[in-house]
């Protein structure tokens, strides 16, 4: 068994892992969505794998790496993966108003609540159904995403910054930074300058919401929460 406090991963390795697997992932999935708009009909199942495939894997990595080779094995001691009620709680009410909050943001770009107009065309209820509207959504996604951006990133940036600024200081620029990335990965995903606009704003919401769970907590837990009921919510509004 490692020992805790014979191996740990500095904050400058922390941040390389963090700034390269962002830029693995955003390069794929820019190359990703370039790809597929001026290439041939792919399979709709694969896109739905690839798009989340590209993202995913850098993350993992960047994360397994720095717990798991330079780090001291265990994540809740790297990356903060740890979860309590009281996290569950916190996580779900934040989650619901970041939600609210980006109704708000909806109403007064477009002049309506996206989310109430979510549908899934002709429905098949199968296993790509259920992978593509509630698994890699609504619980895979804010897992891996929250112990990249808020377990390593944010944590990086912090012990970085805490070396040059004040504690208070050095904590709101990691929570910044992590929630500005964090939003600058999903902008990857807009069709047009509204939805580029609303997109970034959504997601910068729920970054800076799940951020400050992360910072005041140090642990992820509630910002995971936060995440699975901000993502669960929009799809709940599909079937209403």
């Amino acid at each position: 068994m490692t020992d805790l406090g014979k191996r740990h991963a500095t904050g400058t390795q922390q941040l390389s892992a963090s700034v390269v697997a962002l830029a693995i992932a955003l390069v794929s999935m820019l190359a990703l969505v370039s790809w597929l708009r001026t290439g041939p009909l792919f399979d709709p199942h694969v896109v739905l794998v690839a798009s989340y495939l590209v993202v995913w894997l850098p993350f993992l990595a960047a994360v397994a790496f720095i717990c798991f080779v330079r780090g001291t094995g265990s994540l809740a001691h790297d990356v903060g993966l740890r979860i309590t009620l009281l996290d569950v709680v916190v996580g779900v009410g934040a989650g619901l108003l970041a939600r609210a909050a980006v109704g708000i943001v909806e109403i007064a770009v477009t002049g309506r609540m996206i989310g109430l107009g979510v549908t899934f065309g002709e429905t098949y209820y199968d296993v790509w159904w259920l992978f593509g509207t509630i698994l890699a959504p609504v619980l895979i996604a804010p897992f891996v995403e929250e112990i990249f951006f808020r377990g390593l990133l944010q944590r990086a940036v912090l012990r970085v910054s805490s070396a040059r600024l004040s504690p208070r200081v050095a904590a709101s620029v990691s929570m910044i930074a992590s929630a500005a990335l964090f939003a600058l990965l999903h902008l990857t995903q807009a069709a047009s300058p509204t939805g580029a606009l609303v997109l970034g704003l959504s997601s910068l919401i729920l970054g800076l919401t799940a951020a400050l769970i992360a910072g005041l907590t140090g642990r992820i837990g509630g910002a995971i929460a936060a995440h699975v009921v901000f993502n669960g919510s929009l799809v709940l509004t599909s079937f209403m």
